[in-house]
C-alpha cells in the first residue's frame, strides 16, 4: 500500500508521495521499508511523475531504474530523446510506457495473459505530471501496467482548472475531500436509491479544493491529505503501510519542477 497525490490549481502542480513500502515473500507479509522513493523528476523538463503499487523490476527499485530512463530522455538517441522546447506530455508518457513495460514489465512478467485472472501483485502505476511545452497549464495521465497489459489515459486535462487524483489508500482522502466515504455509494444502492440520483446528490458534495488556491496552498494541502491518511492507516487494522518522510514537489510553468521536501541520504549539496 502506498499513498501518492497529484493535486492541479490554476497556478501549477503539486505531487506528493509517502515512504513506505511492504514487502512480501509469496503470501506472507515479510517486513516493512519506509524510506522508499516514489516521486521522480524528469531532468530538464518540467516533469513529475509518481509511481505507486510494484516498488521494483529486475531488483531494482522503480526510482533507481528511473535515473536510466532519464539518461535515454535526455541524450541523442532520437527514438528516445525529447526536445526540451517543443514536446508534448503525452511524448513523456510514451517513454515511461515503452521503457518501463515494453522492455522491463512484459521481460519479467511475460506478455499479457488474455482470460487470466489479474494478478495483483503485479500492478505497477505512474501519474506522469507536466506543463506541455506549448501549455499554460498542466496535465496528468496515468500508466496502469497489469498482467492483462498497460493502460494509458489522461486524467486531468489542461482546460480544468483544479482536480485531484491519488492512488493507494485511497479512503481517507476521499472522505477528506468530497464529505463521505467511498461506500457509500453501495449503501445507498443497497437501499434502493436510484443510481442517477445517487451520483448526482454526491455530486452536490462541494470539494475543499479551488483553482485560484496558491501554490503554497496547495503545497500545504497535498501535505495534509498525506498526514491525514498516515494517522488514517496507523488506526486502522492490518500493517503500516503509509509513512513519513513525506516528498513533495510544486511544478509551474515558469520554475519548473521544483522540491518542496525531499529524504537525504547524502549532503544537501548532492540533492538537486
Amino acid at each position: 500500500m502506498t499513498i501518492v497525490v497529484a493535486l492541479k490549481v490554476g497556478d501549477g502542480l503539486v505531487l506528493g508521495a509517502d515512504s513506505a513500502s511492504t514487502l512480501f515473500t509469496g503470501q506472507d507479509y515479510h517486513n516493512s521499508y519506509f524510506n522508499a522513493e516514489k516521486l521522480i523528476r524528469v531532468d530538464g523538463l518540467p516533469v513529475g511523475a509518481l509511481t505507486f503499487g510494484l516498488g521494483a523490476l529486475k531488483n531494482r527499485s522503480i526510482s533507481s531504474l528511473a535515473n536510466d530512463l532519464k539518461t535515454r530522455i535526455c541524450g541523442s538517441d532520437p527514438s528516445w530523446a525529447i526536445d526540451q522546447a517543443n514536446y508534448t506530455v503525452e511524448e513523456v508518457v510514451d517513454r515511461f510506457k515503452r521503457f518501463y513495460y515494453d522492455e522491463l514489465y512484459v521481460a519479467e512478467f511475460g506478455e499479457p495473459a488474455a482470460g487470466e485472472p489479474q494478478d495483483l501483485g503485479q500492478v505497477m502505476g505512474f501519474f506522469i505530471g507536466a506543463f506541455a511545452s506549448s501549455s499554460d497549464s498542466a496535465e496528468v495521465w496515468r500508466i496502469l501496467l497489469t498482467s492483462h497489459g498497460c493502460e494509458l489515459a489522461k486524467l486531468i486535462d489542461p482546460d480544468r482548472p483544479w482536480d485531484c487524483v491519488w492512488e493507494g489508500a485511497r479512503e481517507p482522502i476521499q472522505r477528506v475531500l468530497f464529505g463521505y466515504s467511498g461506500q457509500i455509494m453501495n449503501r445507498l444502492l443497497e437501499a434502493g436509491v436510484d443510481h442517477e440520483a445517487a451520483d448526482s446528490l454526491l455530486a452536490s458534495m462541494e470539494p475543499l479544493i479551488n483553482g485560484a488556491m496558491p501554490i503554497q496552498h496547495a503545497v500545504d494541502f497535498v501535505d495534509y491529505l498525506i498526514t491525514v491518511t498516515r494517522g488514517y492507516v496507523r488506526f486502522a487494522p492490518g500493517h503500516m503501510t503509509v509513512a513519513k518522510p513525506i516528498d513533495i514537489a510544486a511544478i509551474t510553468k515558469y520554475n519548473g519542477f521544483k522540491w518542496i521536501s525531499r529524504k537525504h541520504y547524502y549532503p544537501s549539496a548532492l540533492n538537486r
